[in-house]
């Protein structure tokens, strides 16, 4: 079975065993999946899994972090040891954008950077976008699954791939069979989405529906 590569499984949880568990949901489907680390600082939730614990578990997947958390370039290091592909930092708790950058590039991460729905894109440093995989705007509330996709972010996305229209643009939040098309018609081109996929009765068919809507 060929490997999706631009539906992304965000995974959302305070559990290791319900982590491992969503993984072995999707991972026949997928090539990599999102584990979300929110601190409750950031948003009023807190996650599983430090990255200690992650790498005990062993997960059998490649898997990028998005960090949702006060200054998270403190991570990086952690998460470099604990096997992830790459790291997504909210630009909203970081103070120098250009070091968290340079501190993952340096421990051989990809890295993106992550904007939440009121931070306008202009907040981006430009002279990084060329060394960043990709930009992560989040469509809802950070740090909460199963709410409303805001059409808000339609205009932040056709507004980045404007500006940059080689930048991958990746929309987190809210994604389901509609706002999966409204998101790629305006310019994004990786989703992660969380409670459509993982609350479905099915999730890998519901992985492959969502792909198939935006061949």
């Amino acid at each position: 079975m060929a490997q999706i590569t631009n539906i992304i499984p965000a995974l959302l949880t305070n559990s290791i065993s319900e982590l491992t568990e969503d993984i072995d949901k999707v991972s026949d489907v997928v090539d990599l999946v999102q584990i979300d680390v929110v601190d409750g600082y950031f948003a009023p939730y807190i996650t599983c899994c430090p990255a200690p614990q992650i790498a005990a578990a062993e997960i059998d997947m490649p898997y990028e972090v998005h960090l949702m958390v006060e200054d998270p370039i403190t991570m990086l290091n952690g998460w470099r040891i604990a096997g992830a592909e790459r790291v997504i930092g909210q630009i909203e708790k970081m103070p120098d954008q250009e070091a968290f950058v340079k501190k993952a590039s340096d421990l051989g991460l990809g890295v993106g950077l992550a904007l939440t729905l009121k931070t306008p894109i202009s907040d981006i440093a430009p002279a990084l976008v060329n060394s960043l995989d990709l930009v992560l705007l989040m469509a809802h509330e950070v740090g909460v699954q199963g709410v409303s996709f805001d059409d808000i972010v339609l205009e932040k996305i056709s507004q980045l791939h404007t500006l940059y229209p080689n930048l991958i643009i990746e929309v987190d939040g809210g994604i389901d069979e509609e706002t999966i098309v409204k998101a790629h018609n305006s310019g994004a081109s990786r989703f992660a989405v969380g409670s459509t996929i993982i609350n479905s009765d099915d999730p890998q068919a519901m992985i492959q529906k969502l792909a198939s809507l935006i061949r």
